[in-house]
């Protein structure tokens, strides 16, 4: 077991301040509860992309709410909302059906060259994972869809698995077995050792863009970096990186052997149609030792 420390380096993002005005919050509030209802909620879903050929792999979906006042808005201007009134449950359940309904659609799309599996990745929160019957609603809506296993990724992140270690583990393990793909997320900012990763079934390690932002100018973080990818891939996991951001980055996260990125370098957050679109044409990535793709 590996002994590899990760320092006390920078703290897990802060959540997006609100740009509500004042006089808003109010409305939002009172709104809140029909969103479910009026097909105001909607999704984007932001490209994954494998750092050595530059296709588009699979997607990570993000919440937004298109609402009547406010225009669009950002999970960190509602979702604290919607955790004081109750709903967080209902939101997080009506995300993951319409996950399911978006990889159905995906069934019409030309395969991938080698027929691997595009995955949709959906962020899961502690008391989402933690929830009783949680893990039996995500195996019926697969089992229920016919989803091939490994389409439907749920992520959480390393300080949800650190509230309850032993039953987030189970969970993770369950998950799998239902036939969802599994992530820790945020991986670097809660645990102080790498010999996690065998106590976890997991298929991937997605690292934590505090990270990211250092490879190929800060020593440090390139060591960090290597070893959660050496480690990783001894375990069989694949790593995947946060918040990429320029052509420096993605090209020494290749370098460094890391599988796939995701950030504005290649795309923001898309509708899905256009998703849609750009997993069966590519970014246009072009990593350091490769042709341009798409």
């Amino acid at each position: 077991m590996s002994s590899v420390q990760i320092p006390n380096g920078p703290p897990a993002p802060a959540a997006r301040p609100s740009s509500l005005p004042p006089d808003l919050s109010a409305a939002v509030t009172a709104s809140l509860p029909l969103a479910l209802e009026d097909d105001t909620l909607v999704l984007h879903f932001q490209p994954e992309v494998d750092l050595a050929s530059g296709a588009v792999v699979g997607m990570e979906a993000l919440i937004r709410w298109q609402h009547p006042l406010c225009g669009l808005l950002w999970p960190g201007d509602f979702l604290p909302i919607a955790d004081s009134l109750g709903l967080a449950p209902r939101i997080g359940e009506w995300v993951l059906r319409r996950c399911v309904d978006e990889l159905r659609s995906w069934e019409r799309l030309p395969p991938r060259p080698g027929g691997e599996q595009r995955q949709l990745w959906v962020n899961i929160s502690a008391a989402q994972l933690l929830c009783p019957g949680f893990v039996e609603m995500v195996a019926d809506l697969i089992a229920g869809a016919g989803l091939p296993g490994g389409a439907l990724g749920v992520e959480v992140t390393e300080e949800a698995v650190g509230r309850a270690p032993e039953l987030a583990a189970r969970l993770l393990r369950e998950l799998r077995v239902a036939g969802a793909a599994t992530a820790i997320d945020d991986f670097g900012t809660w645990y102080s050792t790498l010999a996690t990763l065998d106590d976890l079934s997991i298929d991937a390690v997605k690292l934590d863009r505090s990270f990211v932002r250092g490879v190929g100018s800060d020593l440090e973080d390139d060591n960090i970096v290597a070893s959660v990818i050496r480690l990783a891939h001894a375990r069989d996991k694949y790593v995947v990186a946060e918040g990429v951001e320029s052509w420096a980055e993605g090209a020494r996260l290749c370098e460094l052997g890391c599988d796939r990125a995701l950030g504005y370098l290649f795309s923001g957050p898309q509708r899905g149609d256009r998703a849609r679109w750009m997993l069966t044409r590519g970014t246009g990535w072009r990593g350091p030792h490769g042709e341009p793709t798409g």
